[in-house]
């Protein structure tokens, strides 16, 4: 006996009922009060909100269809606000539609149960969630407050505008996979659009598989800062697996260099680091990162904002890397992994007529292996793949920036030298 009386002090507790139909408000009210519960009535939206932080229940059950404030409105607003957000909700209402269910969850609801409910139905996820409610109140040492009305409309009109401010936000992210611009190009306007809403210095985009590291300076910077932001970038980056060591040729863009400054004052700066992983298809294939001077503002806004925009940050950037490695597979060898005979023609053809105009010089070296088929025929095609590649890599490793190399055909190399001597290309040759 004793036993049981202890288990029915656990199931009481206090419940606000939001809804105003007076059948269903006296039902359910019936059922809730058999068993053990006290329940508190708000008979619309506006009361309840009202309640909810004068009462502090361990429950609130919602109507959807409310006077004043919807049930909709009245939940997503007691989760937003932390002096609330512990309250466990259910929406209680007769709409059955998957997309009203879909929006109850949205709004933060705990549980959803449809009018015409079975009584033991309804009565197993009040104990579950009212328990659930009572703890996390005596946890959290939650205290009721009276407020006001005019309270209430500010809070509803302030989350109303956060909304939108996000919603804006992300899809100012998403429209870019609207348009083909190039990979760089997209990644700069990926930290333009932040440079709109958040107060950083240096942004960092690690593509871990790809090796590139992109940096963007939005404010004035010291190469000290500058090299900071790099490393604690690639260090978040060897927190999620990336190894340094198989990218010692990091591919490094910096944008904006003309904010590059050199200051010891700047130097000395502590800077304070938001970042987030870019999970593509269940792999994290790089980390964004903004840097700024230790601030708590920023390290509050830049979280949440960065949290914001991940998905949509991450399929727009993946979205500009795979239209790239498609515009580079069209016009690169597959084998030695220098450009091919069709995009040497089309560049061979532009630098002619450049030349041309300008009245500017170029040189062209044609070169291939000798005794190429007795290599094959002796050692194997194999053989011939390794020797072509390695070929390739040291014709690379001997031109500039603005020389151009492409396998012209079987054992054949082509190489482009833009404002180039007949000498200078003998040199090169040799």
């Amino acid at each position: 006996m004793q036993k049981e009386e202890i288990t029915d002090d656990l199931d009481k507790g206090r419940i606000l009922l939001a809804d105003d139909n007076r059948l269903v408000v006296k039902v359910t009210s019936a059922i809730l009060e058999h068993e053990g519960f006290q329940v508190d009535v708000a008979w619309d939206g506006m009361e309840a909100v009202l309640k909810a932080y004068s009462l502090m229940p361990d429950l609130i059950i919602l109507d959807i269809e409310m006077p004043r404030l919807k049930g909709y409105q009245v939940c997503r607003l007691l989760k937003d606000d932390p002096a609330t957000s512990w309250i466990p909700v259910i929406m209680l209402t007769g709409r059955e539609l998957p997309s009203d269910k879909f929006w109850g969850f949205k709004t933060g609801a705990d549980a959803y149960i449809t009018k015409g409910f079975k009584p033991e139905a309804l009565v197993r996820s009040v104990k579950d969630l009212a328990r659930k409610g009572s703890r996390q109140r005596e946890e959290a040492h939650r205290q009721p407050r009276e407020i006001t009305e005019e309270y209430v409309v500010s809070k509803l009109m302030n989350l109303l505008d956060q909304k939108l401010f996000e919603t804006t936000v992300v899809n100012e992210i998403a429209t870019l996979t609207e348009s083909i611009q190039e990979y760089d190009e997209t990644i700069k306007s990926v930290f333009e659009i932040l440079t709109e809403i958040l107060n950083y210095s240096i942004g960092v985009l690690l593509m871990m598989e790809k090796g590139d590291l992109f940096v963007y300076l939005n404010r004035p910077a010291s190469p000290k800062m500058v090299e900071q932001a790099k490393s604690v970038t690639e260090g978040i980056a060897e927190s999620y697996g990336w190894d340094r060591r198989n990218a010692d040729s990091l591919d490094e863009k910096l944008v904006n260099r003309n904010l590059l400054q050199q200051s010891e004052e700047e130097g000395d700066i502590n800077l304070d680091f938001i970042h987030i992983p870019l999970n593509v298809r269940k792999k994290i294939e790089g980390v964004l990162a903004l840097a700024a001077p230790a601030n708590a503002v920023f390290k509050r806004d830049a979280s949440s904002l960065l949290q914001l925009v991940q998905a949509e940050a991450t399929v727009v950037l993946d979205n500009a890397r795979l239209y790239e490695d498609a515009k580079l597979l069209a016009i690169t060898d597959g084998l030695t992994k220098i450009y091919n005979h069709r995009f040497f023609q089309e560049l061979f053809e532009k630098e002619f007529k450049r030349a041309d105009r300008y009245h500017s010089g170029f040189s062209l070296i044609m070169l291939d292996i000798d005794h190429f088929k007795r290599v094959n025929d002796t050692h194997g095609h194999l053989c011939g793949d390794e020797i072509l590649k390695e070929l390739a890599s040291l014709v690379k490793g001997c031109l500039r920036t603005i020389d151009t190399a492409a396998r012209y055909g079987g054992e054949e190399f082509a190489i482009l030298l833009p404002e180039t001597t007949l000498r200078e290309a003998e040199l090169t040759a040799e």
